[in-house]
């Protein structure tokens, strides 16, 4: 089955399913909650799905979770799975199609429709909060719900992407479960509240779920910084180095192609993308006069040049975030059979991301014109690597970004 029907089929299953359940949830439901409750519940969902924070790799997390669980707990799986789906309807960005927000709204009604019977399942009684008592179906109810709602996300970005769902959970999901769980106690309150005090109440937890919400915002916060100190970097590099300018970032789209081809988890991809964009950060540290010589080097300035993975690995450790990634940067000058360097490692003693950056490092070089040289042809260049194999590349690398050319037709 390819990729995209089974794609397709995924999101069609998941929109019926989700329509089916509120179909049979919802119509009991309405006949115990008025008007005014069902409205404002709704609201409150839309209102927290409408402040989403935006994490790396489109993820998109809110506080809706904890208001959704807290309209299980008072009024059973119906109204949660009916707040929940229309929390989908806002909280979008501009131009999402609306099968996207159709399939979000039914995962979403799944996830809190299947959460809610199960509670009531483990003996919970919706509008009656013994935080004691309750303990078990009320935890076992939200991690249901949030394993459904991960999983559900999780499951589409991998069909779509080519990727384990799996490395996807692990990789984006796993970084922001700490942060669902603080939730689970502010539902409950939310729920408590609401039963013994009504609205009003509700309302002075405003405060509280826009702390919920920073606490995500901080998280994004830090991970662009980081992304914006790569750019300024690799701007630095470029800006020195005029007949290189854009070979950073065609080495980081090749190999994170490689690396999807060799289906790595997700969160190694992208400490391969950072890496690649940072390889030749050690370049700051070479003179322009040699960056820039308008023809082939002598010995002296070849062993200068040698020097920048050296220097690059020193200046990508300083950053907390990279000090344990920054050896990819210092071997991606090393060569399978041991030649290569600074430090002359050889075959697995080179980590696999400094492997995949020498590959796609060497293509792209070969690839693009110099003064002193012409361009080589795709097919010159995937000659060279084949021929290169076992010898400067990792066999495996150089098969997979092979592979990967022929079936596009020589393209990324």
């Amino acid at each position: 089955m390819g990729q995209q029907l089974a794609l397709k089929l995924y999101v069609g299953t998941v929109i019926i399913a989700g329509l089916a359940l509120l179909a049979w949830l919802i119509p009991p439901a309405l006949q115990e909650v008025s008007w005014l409750e069902l409205a404002f519940f709704i609201f409150f969902v839309m209102a927290a799905e409408g402040m989403p924070v935006y994490l790396p790799r489109e993820i998109i997390v809110s506080v809706s979770f904890c208001v959704i669980y807290a309209v299980l707990l008072i009024h059973g799986p119906g109204i949660g799975s009916l707040a929940a789906a229309a929390g989908a309807l806002v909280g979008n960005r501009p131009g999402t199609p609306w099968y996207r927000i159709l399939f979000n709204g039914a995962q979403l009604a799944l996830s809190a429709g299947l959460a809610g019977l199960v509670f009531q399942k483990l003996g919970g009684e919706p509008g009656y909060i013994d935080v004691v008592g309750d303990m078990v179906p009320i935890v076992v109810g939200a991690l249901v719900y949030f394993l459904l709602n991960s999983s559900f996300i999780a499951i589409v970005a991998g069909l779509s992407q080519g990727i384990s769902p799996l490395d996807i959970w692990i990789s984006r999901v796993g970084s922001v479960v700490v942060n669902y769980l603080v939730l689970i106690p502010l539902a409950v309150l939310i729920a408590i509240l609401y039963v013994r005090d009504g609205i009003p109440a509700v309302l002075l937890l405003v405060i509280p779920l826009a702390l919920a919400r920073f606490s995500f915002q901080q998280y994004t916060n830090m991970r662009n910084l980081c992304i914006q100190t790569i750019k300024a970097i690799v701007a630095a590099v470029d800006a020195k180095d005029s007949y290189t300018r854009g070979h950073s970032d065609r080495v980081r789209e090749m190999s994170v192609a490689i690396a999807r081809e060799l289906k790595l988890p997700e969160g190694e991809q992208e400490v391969i993308e950072y890496m690649a964009l940072l390889h030749d950060t050690g370049k700051i540290g070479v003179s322009e006069a040699i960056l820039n010589k308008p023809g082939r080097l002598t010995e002296e300035e070849y062993q200068v040049i040698k020097d920048h993975p050296v220097i690059g690995a020193r200046i990508v450790s300083e950053v907390d975030f990279f000090k344990k990634a920054s050896t990819i940067v210092r071997h991606h000058h090393e060569w399978y059979n041991g030649e290569g360097y600074p430090d002359g490692l050889q075959g697995e003693e080179i980590s696999l991301g400094a492997r995949i950056i020498a590959v796609a490092d060497a293509f792209d070089a070969m690839t693009s014109e110099r003064p002193y040289r012409r361009a080589r042809s795709v097919e010159e260049a995937l000659a060279e690597l084949k021929a290169n194999v076992g010898k400067q590349f990792d066999p495996r690398v150089v098969e997979a970004f092979v592979r990967l050319m022929q079936r596009r037709g020589g393209r990324l």
